[in-house]
């Protein structure tokens, strides 16, 4: 048994001395006897170093705050685009509606300088040539120019033909080569005694050629967004289905109706 043991050794024993040093395990060990030798000849308190371990743990971490700080400005930087964005719409709504209270007035002040037996207003169709009663959208074509030039020789009716279907045409921009004042516009003038439904919306005809006062409604494509995958978002409604607002044209209305209106001379 003796011998045996004794060859076993012989056999491990050049296996042993054979085996390559772990340097990694040797480096480690030599890196905190270093650490230890100055420690002990430095001076320097243990806190120093135990911060100088933390230190070490905590390296990397200057880089999570970057990326966190970098997505808090991504969102920042969203919100400020949207706030942009909202702010373009509403000046381009405020824009639109200026354009359409001009016309209104326009169309208001041309009324009120048309003499009585030159217009009638008791028909709110446009396809009376003497009357000033309209809606613009049934209007695709007009006679605007007929009385402008020097050469041109028009009656009072044909004038007012003329500066009806200019006024109209440059609402909704059909049949004409100019770009219309409002995007997709419509006007509609005539006495609407009701001019809210049922819902206190305002809503397009229903004109019961009763009051004293005559209405202007004015409407326009208040916005046009994007949808998913770049498709348009159809927003006619706004259009289509009831104005943006309604003006009443003040001044001499005697000239518009058949009686006088409250405290008025007929």
């Amino acid at each position: 048994m003796a011998k045996k043991a004794r060859k076993a050794a012989i056999v491990v024993a050049p296996a042993r001395a054979g085996r390559r040093p772990d340097n990694r395990r040797s480096s480690g060990i030599r890196g905190r006897q270093s650490v230890h030798r100055a420690r002990a000849t430095s001076g320097v308190p243990d806190s120093a170093f135990m911060n100088l371990h933390a230190f070490r743990a905590q390296r990397g971490f200057t880089l999570v705050e970057v990326l966190v700080a970098l997505i808090i400005f991504s969102f920042g930087m969203l919100g400020a685009v949207g706030l942009v964005l909202s702010s373009l719409q509403a000046a381009k709504y405020s824009s639109n509606s200026a354009v359409a209270g001009a016309l209104a007035r326009e169309y208001g002040e041309l009324m009120q300088m048309i003499p009585d037996g030159t217009s009638s207003t008791t028909s709110a169709t446009s396809s009376s040539t003497n009357t000033l009663m309209v809606d613009t959208a049934s209007f695709t074509s007009g006679t605007p120019g007929n009385c402008t030039g020097s050469t041109k020789n028009c009656t009072p009716s044909q004038l007012l033909t003329a500066l009806r279907d200019d006024w109209a045409l440059r609402v909704n921009g059909k049949g004409s080569d100019r770009p219309p004042a409002l995007p997709q516009g419509r006007g509609e003038v005539c006495r609407d005694s009701t001019p809210r439904n049922s819902a206190g919306e305002l809503e397009w005809g229903g004109c019961d050629e009763a009051g004293a006062t005559v209405l202007i409604k004015m409407s326009w494509l208040a916005k046009q967004s994007v949808g998913s995958g770049g498709a348009s978002v159809d927003r006619t409604w706004m259009t289509a289905d009831r104005p943006q607002f309604a003006i009443s044209v003040m001044g001499n209305l005697r000239d518009y109706v058949s009686t006088a209106p409250a405290g008025g001379t007929p």
